[in-house]
């Protein structure tokens, strides 16, 4: 196995990990949309994490020739050469929707209080994000990242 791609796993984990304790501690007892934007920026760097790994991984299987630089790029390489998975799509996806909401203009909503909640409007469409819908989502990405890991590093699932 490549080291880059063993740093960049390890990497991606650790992202992983942060988005962890922002979930679980800072967000629970702080209640902020700043927190709740902090942990959008966690999923976002944790789904960067998930394509450099597999550009490394398509690069060291001699899928591609060169690395893209742009981030744009690498989330277009992925998606062509990744186009089968329905799993790796969806993430891509996933990453192009949390940098439109870190860019956009965003409300507030219950700050302070448990049902905390961020307010995006993309395309004309209101977007809330709050705290059950990080923990969903928080849940899906440990499983979306142990998946990327399980496919860079060949382990093959056996659900």
């Amino acid at each position: 196995m490549n080291e880059i791609i063993e740093d960049t796993v390890e990497e991606m984990n650790n992202s992983l990990k942060r988005a962890e304790h922002s979930c679980f501690v800072s967000l629970k007892y702080t209640r902020t949309v700043d927190v709740i934007k902090n942990l959008v920026e966690r999923f976002t760097t944790t789904l960067k994490f998930v394509t450099d790994v597999l550009i490394e991984y398509s690069f060291e299987k001699g899928k591609i020739s060169e690395k893209p630089n742009t981030l744009i790029e690498r989330i277009n390489l992925v998606k062509e050469l990744y186009d089968s998975d329905e799993k790796v799509i969806e993430l891509m996806g996933y990453l192009l929707f949390l940098r439109r909401v870190l860019r956009s203009t965003f409300g507030k909503c219950e700050e302070f209080r448990r049902h905390v909640t961020m307010i995006v409007k993309l395309d004309g469409e209101e977007h809330n994000i709050d705290i059950d819908y990080l923990m969903e989502h928080y849940e899906s990405l440990k499983n979306d990242v142990k998946y990327i890991e399980n496919l860079v590093m060949e382990i093959k699932d056996e659900d």
